[in-house]
């Protein structure tokens, strides 16, 4: 069952996703002006150029993130001592690992996740340091997230020996059990937990769910600030990016909150 949700979770998004979904009807609304419902097409077409306006002089998409991010705000200060610190996956390109074997980017650590990781497990060189993530991918996968993330690592100088890679999760709820039955945290003890901001609410709503206590969250990668207003420049690609994860993340909140893996709609500090 539990590998039914996450393929039905995969080819969900690849039909809902909103690019996907703005190209759609272009397409059926350029398509019905050839055909005897040429008034449907037209009006398919005008929602379509609405839409795609609206999405490219609003940022709409950093609207629907802010009350995400504004859950778990920059953690200013920190602990003298921390148990733990655990770095959630979803730093690398998949499909480019699997084309050419190395990430695209990430020659030197270059991900909000990651180089906070590394700073904080130099801050705390006596806490256990955990990278979650294996592959999320559904077909041919051929290196597991925490493999690359082993080389980066290893390419940067790091010890690996001293950090723990869980690498069979393909996503947050399984980042959450399997670090759990691996780890066995004391309730006592405190643990900083690293991911995105936007992804944050969900993440320690699971963490929490499955038995994790005292969780530090450390969220980066803010898409948001203060003020988010209009902009007069065009930023389509960007802006349904933005949209796009916001609409990831509500659709995860709900069914995790649905499927029984969080018992908050949007967790939020304690």
């Amino acid at each position: 069952m539990e590998h039914l949700w996450f393929v039905a979770s995969k080819v969900f998004w690849s039909v809902m996703e909103p690019a996907t979904l703005l190209l759609g009807m272009w397409v059926a609304g350029s398509a019905l002006l050839f055909t005897p419902w040429r008034r449907l097409g037209r009006w398919v077409t005008v929602v379509a150029c609405l839409a795609t306006t609206a999405n490219a002089m609003l940022p709409i998409g950093q609207w629907a993130l802010k009350p995400l991010e504004d859950r778990f705000p920059p953690l200013v200060s920190l602990p003298p001592r921390v148990d733990g610190i655990i770095v959630l996956g979803g730093v690398i390109d998949d499909f480019v690992i699997g084309k050419r074997g190395v990430p695209r980017s990430l020659y030197a650590a270059g991900s909000p996740r990651l180089d906070a990781f590394l700073e904080l497990a130099r801050r705390y060189p006596a806490a256990r340091h955990v990278f979650t993530g294996g592959s999320i991918e559904l077909i041919n996968a051929r290196d597991t997230e925490a493999d690359v993330v082993r080389r980066i690592f290893a390419r940067l100088g790091v010890d690996t020996t001293r950090v723990i890679f869980e690498d069979q999760s393909r996503n947050t709820w399984e980042n959450a059990r399997f670090s759990f039955e691996r780890l066995r945290p004391e309730p006592e003890e405190q643990w900083i937990i690293i991911t995105s901001a936007r992804h944050m609410p969900r993440a320690v709503g699971v963490f929490r769910h499955v038995g994790w206590r005292n969780l530090i969250p450390f969220p980066v990668d803010f898409a948001t600030d203060e003020e988010t207003s209009f902009q007069a420049e065009f930023r389509l690609g960007a802006n349904l990016q933005y949209l796009s994860e916001a609409i990831r993340e509500y659709v995860g909140l709900i069914a995790y909150y649905y499927l029984g893996r969080t018992t908050e709609l949007l967790p939020g500090p304690n």
